[in-house]
């Protein structure tokens, strides 16, 4: 007996490939449809051809997730990167498995898919946080519940999309990280677009950044910010979930100010502050 036909069956049976997926039904490729709330912008097409060629040995073997539109037409609520491997591997057909719920519960359960198994740029994940709160009406308390994640990282992730297009686009391509733009979303646009661009031609450290910023001077006395008080602000931020600063006026006088972008994020401050 040929060995590699041995160990391609051995696999198959392992891997359970010639049992249909326990609950699903068999649907047509061509009556289903992308997933209109997927968070996800860009699929890696090297793992696509990867996965296409597993499933030409061993099929698909966790259906995907449908929701019904119409007459024998589908919508996709997970499972898009298998539906096209699955395309790709010129299957006629998908195992699937129905659910009908509502709009809101699309977004969330196709954004969650992707954030377990961290797939989203930080790009696409903020994106992903901000049409849950502005199509749904949530507030970031609701969406941290709905997702998952702590509040600080929701109200963070949110924070990017006040970069310009310009850093958005470098920070959704690689060619800056999540630390570099955090550090931006603290500065004029344009100042903003200068540095990503240098950090991204020079390949410059989150660290290395930093030091271009100093030395920082607060707007009310001209006086240099220690990294103390530096990584105090920071540290407020996180904790917080809103972009703070620590503006001294004399040795033992001067502000925090809190800082917000839109008018859910104001609201979100206020209410924060009236619990204290």
């Amino acid at each position: 007996m040929d060995e590699n036909k041995s160990l391609d069956r051995g696999l198959d049976a392992l891997l359970g490939s010639a049992k249909k997926p326990k609950g699903s039904l068999e649907i047509d490729l061509k009556k289903i449809s992308p997933n209109r709330f997927q968070p996800r912008e860009e699929f890696d097409q090297v793992k696509i051809d990867e996965l296409a060629e597993s499933i030409k040995k061993h099929g698909v073997l966790n259906p995907i997730i449908v929701r019904e539109m119409g007459l024998e037409k589908y919508e996709i609520i997970a499972g898009e990167r298998r539906f096209r491997a699955a395309q790709a591997a010129g299957l006629e057909a998908v195992p699937a498995i129905m659910r009908q719920p509502q709009e809101q519960e699309v977004l969330e359960m196709a954004l969650i898919e992707n954030l377990q198994r961290e797939d989203l740029n930080p790009v696409e994940e903020a994106k992903g946080y901000d049409r849950l709160k502005r199509e749904f009406g949530l507030t970031q308390e609701e969406v941290s519940e709905a997702t998952g994640k702590a509040r600080s990282t929701v109200a963070n992730s949110l924070r990017l999309l006040s970069l310009t297009e310009a850093v958005l686009k470098l920070l959704q391509q690689g060619k800056i990280e999540k630390g570099h733009a955090k550090i931006l979303t603290g500065l004029p646009p344009s100042q903003a677009e200068g540095l990503g661009n240098r950090v991204a031609k020079e390949g410059l450290t989150i660290r290395q950044l930093e030091t271009l910023l100093k030395p920082k001077k607060t707007a009310a006395s001209g006086k240099i910010k220690s990294r103390d008080t530096l990584n105090i602000e920071d540290e407020i931020s996180d904790k917080f979930g809103h972009k703070t600063t620590i503006e001294a006026k004399t040795k033992n006088t001067g502000r925090i100010v809190v800082q917000y972008f839109n008018k859910d994020e104001l609201e979100a401050i206020i209410e924060k502050l009236l619990k204290l």
